[in-house]
């Protein structure tokens, strides 16, 4: 699948919600490698869905972490790619995802997501105390 074209400085001026089908446009690219099995492809995918957003469509990263509508796709893009990392068992790099999803500041059922697959991925590290409080975290939820 062809990734998106970032929207020019022009189109963001004039549909300011251009950045955001183009950040699930990017996602939905990564969850068809997905299916397809193709998780290191997927983790790039998902992992550059975010890197283009904060570099054509916000003067920051931060700027990117203050847009509510924007910090829902980044997170659940960096949760794909910690369950791909997972299914590759590449749990530290699971576990350093998760940890950048979690900046995104994920509510409900993204939030439970993270919570398992970062707890899953330090049980898989032996990290038991640093995985028990985010797997009774997210049973809590």
């Amino acid at each position: 699948a062809a990734l998106p074209t970032p929207p020019a400085a022009a189109e963001l001026e004039a549909d300011p919600e251009a950045k955001y089908r183009f950040v699930a446009a990017y996602k939905a690219a990564g969850n068809e490698l997905f299916k397809a099995g193709k998780y290191a492809w997927a983790i790039r995918t998902y992992t550059g869905a975010v890197d283009a957003l904060s570099r054509h469509c916000y003067p920051s990263r931060e700027r990117m972490l203050w847009d509510y509508f924007a910090r829902v796709p980044c997170a659940q893009c960096y949760s794909n790619a910690a369950l791909c990392a997972i299914k590759l068992a590449d749990h530290a790099h699971a576990a350093a995802l998760c940890e950048h999803a979690m900046e995104c500041r994920p509510e409900d059922g993204d939030l439970t997501k993270v919570l398992l697959r970062h707890g899953q991925a330090r049980l898989e590290l032996g990290e038991v105390d640093a995985a028990l409080p985010l797997l009774q975290r997210a049973a809590d939820k």
